[in-house]
């Protein structure tokens, strides 16, 4: 008797063990990624609206409201609705004040920034960043970590509910000359629809001033062709 209730808590220990390495498991990264590519061909049979705030030091200088559709060829068309210009000048830590000119160069730095490191959310590296990733499982979160995506030393951290395989959020790493960029993303999903980038940070340096642009996605609407 004693025999026996030993091999059945051995067979309950075995079995306990056997389901947390099943948790474990590594994710099919391949089939991970082709999911992502669906849902972004999904994402193309809509519009939405886009709110992109320009902060320069943590203060607010502009604000652009646009509605968004993709076009032929999977090309992203923006139509401005609205933009507000916060016209007070801009000091730069020695207390100059940036000329117009100046500005406009630092609105364009962030802002090819931010067209850089959008590119690493487009299907093609999107899906280099999951087939090529480190998974780890922690407290129902996937994590996959990957480097060199689309240049040496860039870093993409991808984090999604394990049971759903939805992501939540995105940050991704690199150099633009010798100013580090980074872009943090959260995703949000549609009722029976795809997952999308509901809010994203572009954060940058110039000239010993810090940057931003902050984007949020909104009212997504189907198109019906």
């Amino acid at each position: 008797m004693k025999k026996a209730r030993w091999l059945a808590v051995f067979a309950v220990v075995a079995l306990c063990a056997g389901s947390d390495a099943r948790a474990q498991e590594q994710p099919d990264l391949r089939k991970l990624a082709e999911g992502m590519k669906r849902n972004q061909e999904e994402l193309r049979h809509y519009s939405w609206d886009s709110k992109v705030v320009f902060e320069v030091n943590g203060v607010q200088k502009r604000v652009d409201m646009y509605t968004v559709r993709y076009v032929m060829g999977g090309m992203v068309q923006k139509t401005q609705v609205s933009s507000e210009v916060d016209k007070k000048k801009v000091r730069l830590p020695d207390g100059k004040k940036l000329s117009k000119k100046e500005r406009e160069s630092a609105r364009e730095f962030v802002t090819e920034a931010k067209q850089q490191l959008d590119a690493y959310l487009n299907p093609l590296f999107a899906e280099k960043a999951v087939v090529t990733a480190l998974a780890t499982i922690n407290d129902g979160t996937l994590r996959l970590q990957s480097h060199d995506v689309i240049e040496t030393g860039d870093s993409v951290e991808i984090n999604l509910v394990q049971a759903t395989r939805r992501p939540k959020t995105a940050d991704i790493k690199t150099m633009i000359g010798d100013s580090p960029v980074k872009l943090e993303v959260s995703f949000e999903s549609l009722d029976y629809g795809p997952n999308y980038p509901a809010h994203s940070i572009t954060t940058t340096t110039w000239q010993g001033i810090e940057l931003k642009i902050i984007t949020e996605n909104s009212n997504y609407v189907e198109q019906k062709y």
